[in-house]
């Protein structure tokens, strides 16, 4: 071997080929961190919606996604903060709503469609039953409120209507984009809060529409 090499029993192991090795085993191991962190959130819905939140042990989530104790407190700090991503699930769903919206509409009309398929989605969602769980727990712990995360894309996206449609003159108000967000946004949250108070005994769809149209229409510019 002409190329330089470091000591090593092998005399054509050069360095090209150990920063190669290095690099593939850096790869592999986050992928498979990737992995880890995926198989736990699996199992994670698979017994909380089998079984419920409070019934389920951080032992189960363990066992069932095949990974050691270490590994499941390298990704979560605890049982708790698996169930508060929950919030984080439903963006990949507004992502795709918002390819496949019609953006042509004016912005109150995507904010009538937003809110229609956001109340829509919670009310069907296969998680329902952990929604007490989820409002509860963030009510009584003090780490962070996922559900209010503004980098969420749920809030992403609300901004960007209010925001586009407040500049180019389809909507108008004394508030900020901002402001507006988290108006509609407290109703909303607040309406999932009080459906889960009544155990679900109206329409989270139909009477949320009810509220926020009127609100929404008097965005409208005219």
């Amino acid at each position: 071997c002409r190329n330089k090499t470091l000591h090593s029993p092998h005399p054509c192991v050069t360095i090209a080929s150990i920063l190669l090795r290095r690099q593939e085993r850096s790869i592999m191991t986050t992928h498979g961190k990737r992995h880890a962190k995926q198989d736990i959130m699996d199992a994670r819905w698979k017994l909380f919606t089998e079984q419920g939140y409070d019934e389920t042990t951080i032992a189960q989530i363990i066992e069932l996604s095949g990974n050691s104790r270490s590994t499941f407190y390298h990704h979560f700090r605890g049982k708790d903060e698996l169930l508060f991503s929950l919030a984080y699930s439903y963006d990949s769903d507004y992502d795709s709503w918002l390819q496949t919206c019609d953006r042509t509409l004016p912005a109150a009309d995507l904010l009538l469609a937003f809110n229609h398929f956001v109340l829509n989605n919670l009310e069907h969602s296969p998680y329902m039953d952990l929604f007490a769980s989820l409002y509860g727990l963030q009510v009584a712990t003090t780490g962070t409120r996922h559900i209010l995360n503004p980098d969420r894309n749920y809030y992403k996206i609300l901004r960007k209507i209010l925001f586009d449609g407040i500049k180019c003159g389809e909507l108008k108000s004394d508030y900020s984009y901002v402001e507006l967000s988290q108006m509609i946004t407290s109703a909303q949250i607040g309406l999932t809060y009080s459906w889960c108070l009544t155990q679900r005994s109206f329409s989270l769809l139909q009477y949320g529409e009810f509220l926020l149209t009127p609100f929404i229409e008097s965005l409208r510019a005219n």
